[in-house]
């Protein structure tokens, strides 16, 4: 059984009042699992904007439960900062689907240009000598955000 809440921050610099994700915390297997997303396509992207989606996975050694150490879960949340500021503000792009289960954490970024992304991840991950793998593919209708909205919203 999913367990959803959704979580509010104060918004950021250039982000609307009401911006918020919706966490869906559930059992994959028997182990633990978190998905984070988007409560709404926003706006201004519109229909068929942002086709081109983006999934990188870190990949991580995990206790019995399936989730990230403290130390990688910190690690994370800065890649994932650093991440969100470059896709968010330097390129057409957005973050909108988080997952952490099982010995993974996959980011799932919607963008018009995602060979930008996947390059910039690359590099980033490069650079910082991180276990993460990038795939692009296209998904214009936004099925994969779309199906997993649909679950978190079943659980509500």
């Amino acid at each position: 059984m999913a367990e959803v809440f959704q979580e509010t921050s104060m918004p950021e610099a250039g982000e609307a009042e009401g911006d918020y994700w919706l966490v869906c915390l559930h059992e994959v297997a028997g182990s633990p699992a978190i998905l984070r997303l988007m409560a709404e396509i926003p706006d201004d992207i519109g229909a068929g904007g942002f086709g081109d989606r983006v999934a990188i996975i870190w990949t991580y050694d995990s206790e019995n439960d399936g989730l990230p150490t403290e130390a990688d879960s910190a690690r994370m949340d800065f890649f994932e900062d650093v991440l969100v500021e470059a896709v968010e503000t330097r390129m057409n792009a957005c973050l909108a689907i988080v997952a952490t289960a099982k010995g993974a954490k996959e980011w799932t970024v919607y963008a018009d240009d995602g060979n930008a992304v996947v390059a910039y991840a690359m590099e980033l991950a490069g650079r910082n000598n991180l276990p993460v793998q990038v795939h692009r593919d296209m998904d214009p209708d936004w099925e994969v955000y779309r199906r997993l909205l649909a679950v978190a919203d079943e659980a509500l």
